[in-house]
């Protein structure tokens, strides 16, 4: 990995320590371009060949879809454009079937809690897990589950510490009782070397926006191919059409979880991630895992040897480290003016949270430790 070649693209870090990730991601030249070919192509009406822009547009989607599927090592009938994480979130949710007396259960941090209108409509319990010690125990996951849980939701990665979930484990213990798995993985994948199809899952969300540096407003859903029939769209529209009279468009096929696609999706979006997902694919989702959570125990090391209390339970095993902070906005607006950017966050006790990507270095954090208190 030719840390200063992937620099180059990185233009804003000749001025910036940039270690924010988690809140939003900045992108390369690349993805830049990904979006300004799709304005030139719009602009000068220049779709290849004899395509229409909508066709164009169209098979631009199809072959993201094939590579974003790739990305998390799953189908690509499998995969979903969507919104942003919430909307994939609700798409399982509001497709499932409900009875009074059905009951959910979450970890109390998760972003998107699993709390929905159409769960307290429906009388579905709500199960809230508690952290202890910073994290989320599978022996506490498993005490709320039962024979009546129909849906488990959780974070890859927390937002809040970087504490990972091992998915493997729950999922088996979920689907002993006919439990499924919904996940939010915003904050793992293009952070790290993800297989959504091995973990045993049934539903991923993830927005582009953070770690793999793509657009906001275009999102995507993993749904595995035993749960696609299972769950009806929430929504229709002229991609998914129920109505069997003269339709203008034929409706996606059966089998395929682009039915949960109900219309026209952000294809500038698309344009954009295409380029980051190659971005990305080019280094390998092995090189930036390693090299994130090398960089991360740096940190982690560092903030150590400062004596500050650490809210990252134990060595990294994601790109997040969090510590404790009686102060930290201000902290945080104060490395700012310093071109120093981090997340200082008073929500789930004060504290800061600093997350890095492959392209930082040593001297980047270095430059952070020497400038907090």
């Amino acid at each position: 990995m030719d840390i200063n070649k992937i620099r180059a693209d990185f233009p804003l870090l000749k001025e910036w320590v940039y270690l924010d990730n988690a809140f939003v991601g900045v992108m390369p030249k690349q993805v830049k371009e990904g979006y300004e070919e799709y304005i030139d192509l719009w602009y000068n009406f220049s779709p290849p060949g004899d395509k229409t822009i909508l066709q164009e547009w169209l098979s631009r989607a199809t072959r993201l879809r094939g590579k974003i599927a790739d990305f998390v090592k799953v189908k690509p009938e499998e995969i979903a454009f969507t919104t942003c994480t919430g909307s994939g979130l609700n798409i399982v949710v509001n497709g499932m079937e409900w009875e009074k007396g059905d009951n959910v259960v979450f970890p109390e941090w998760e972003h998107n809690a699993l709390y929905t209108n159409t769960t307290a409509r429906h009388g579905v319990e709500a199960r809230v897990v508690h952290a202890r010690n910073y994290r989320f125990e599978l022996a506490d996951i498993e005490k709320q589950i039962d024979d009546r849980t129909k849906l488990i939701q959780v974070s890859h990665v927390s937002y809040v510490n970087g504490d990972t979930m091992d998915l493997n484990a729950l999922t088996e213990m979920a689907h002993e009782h006919g439990a499924k798995i919904l996940v939010d993985a915003t904050q793992a994948v293009g952070a790290l070397d993800v297989d959504y199809r091995k973990s045993g899952v049934d539903f991923v969300a993830v927005a582009p926006y953070k770690y793999l540096m793509g657009p906001t407003g275009l999102a995507f859903l993993y749904v595995s191919e035993e749960n696609i029939d299972q769950l009806t769209p929430d929504r229709t529209g002229w991609k998914n059409q129920i109505y069997e009279g003269d339709n203008p468009e034929e409706s996606v096929s059966e089998g395929s979880a682009e039915k949960f696609e109900y219309g026209t999706i952000h294809f500038q979006g698309v344009f954009a991630l295409e380029k980051s997902i190659d971005y990305l694919s080019a280094i390998g989702t092995k090189n930036i895992e390693k090299r994130n959570l090398e960089l991360a125990g740096y940190l982690y090391n560092g903030l150590i040897a400062k004596g500050k209390g650490m809210y990252t339970p134990d060595t990294p095993t994601s790109p997040i480290v969090s510590y404790f902070e009686n102060d930290p906005l201000p902290l945080a607006a104060k490395l700012k003016d310093m071109k120093i950017k981090v997340t200082g966050r008073e929500a789930h006790g004060g504290h800061m949270r600093i997350s890095g990507h492959f392209y930082n270095t040593r001297e980047d954090i270095d430059k952070l430790l020497s400038n907090i208190p």
